[in-house]
């Protein structure tokens, strides 16, 4: 995952007040409860240092945006000197509310929220209509986009002239027919495989997920990758013809992200274990933090299991910086202490490292590692 998207948390050089809330709204009572949750926040913040300017903007965000919806979720947000750096929604709301005043944002409940999550295209059709969605790789239920299609359909149309003079064939021209059919299937699915791809490129997304009519499906795989938009097809049940229908293509949608999520998390891990064979990784916090203050990190690996997890120490004025003692940086009289995901998350955004998350047999974990932008042995010579 690129988290180039982090990098306004850390274009400040004061202090930053970091918020994880569930605002889920699925009682009566949910703006009271988030007006509590909140408050104990506040009073935390405040005992920490905070500035009053700051506690006041984080109060105006507290369940704005995306929290506003329906459902369970959370909400991420983080300032600084009474300016809101970044307000983010969470798929699921936190295990626990957290709020932490400290020299760098805490930024790791966000981080893996949206490695869980991939933006797609999701398409609805049958031979005539189709409506496509393209939805970002965040937590937000509301696509980016919706582009409605409708194709040539076969009312009022006149099969005998468009085969022409000397064409009908079989009995009364029923194999004319039948071929205009196939014929104009296929040019809508050419013209909708164009919206699809705009879609796609719109939110670059990672799989398209198809819903509807199976030879329209099977049209549209094929003119997908004539256009060489080689990323996975998923098809589920659901598509077009009334609310259930497109109901059904939603929840299977859902579910079929969540499975190609999974696949991918497992995936890097496989590649992780590969390249740690290869002297091209490291395992544990020991050995990744020199990796990361020498930019020598491709990809992040921190775990979302945070119980019981350390301090380190990082520099104010280098941030790409981090070690487990001030004496490992270049000036311990800019040194300051922090948690540890928040400290490592920083120096990865900063040498444009990716990230992904440490999972154990699918379910969060503990521990960290890195994949190297070029082998350990290489580098050290």
């Amino acid at each position: 995952m690129d988290l180039g998207f982090l990098r306004p948390l850390y274009d400040n050089d004061a202090p930053v007040a970091s918020v994880h809330l569930d605002t889920s709204r699925d009682t009566t009572d949910a703006d009271k409860k988030i007006e509590l949750r909140w408050r104990h926040l506040r009073e935390r913040l405040s005992a920490q240092g905070a500035d009053e300017a700051t506690l006041d903007v984080l109060e105006e965000a507290v369940g704005e945006g995306s929290s506003r919806a329906y459902g369970d979720h959370g909400q991420a947000l983080f300032a600084s000197g009474g300016r809101l750096l970044g307000e983010y929604t969470l798929g699921e709301p936190p295990a626990r509310d957290r709020a932490l005043w400290a020299p760098v944002p805490d930024a790791l409940p966000v981080v893996v929220d949206r490695g869980r999550h991939l933006p797609y295209a999701l398409v609805a059709l049958d031979r005539v209509k189709a409506k496509v969605f393209a939805y970002a790789g965040d937590p937000d239920p509301r696509p980016v986009s919706e582009r409605d299609f409708t194709g040539a359909d076969l009312h009022n149309i006149d099969t005998m002239g468009r085969g022409g003079p000397g064409s009908l064939g079989g009995y009364n021209g029923d194999y004319v027919r039948k071929q205009y059919h196939l014929e104009t299937w296929r040019e809508n699915t050419a013209r909708l495989a164009e919206l699809v791809r705009e879609a796609v490129a719109e939110v670059d997304a990672r799989i398209i997920i198809v819903g509807g009519d199976d030879e329209a499906i099977s049209y549209l795989r094929d003119n997908i990758h004539e256009r060489r938009l080689s990323i996975p097809i998923e098809v589920v049940p659901g598509g077009r013809g009334g609310p259930d229908a497109e109901q059904r293509l939603h929840q299977a949608a859902a579910q079929a992200l969540r499975a190609f999520v999974a696949d991918s998390q497992k995936g890097a891990l496989e590649e992780f274990e590969q390249k740690l064979a290869q002297d091209q990784a490291v395992r544990g916090t020991e050995s990744t933090l020199p990796m990361l203050s020498e930019a020598r990190v491709r990809t992040l690996l921190l775990g979302a299991e945070r119980d019981g997890e350390p301090e380190l120490w990082g520099s104010s004025t280098a941030p790409i910086l981090v070690a487990a003692k001030p004496e490992g940086l270049d000036d311990p009289g800019a040194a300051f202490r922090a948690p540890a995901s928040a400290l490592m998350l920083r120096s990865a955004v900063m040498a444009d490292a990716g990230f992904s998350e440490v999972l154990d047999d699918g379910e969060p974990a503990a521990g960290s590692g890195a994949i190297l932008r070029f082998p350990r042995q290489r580098a050290e010579r």
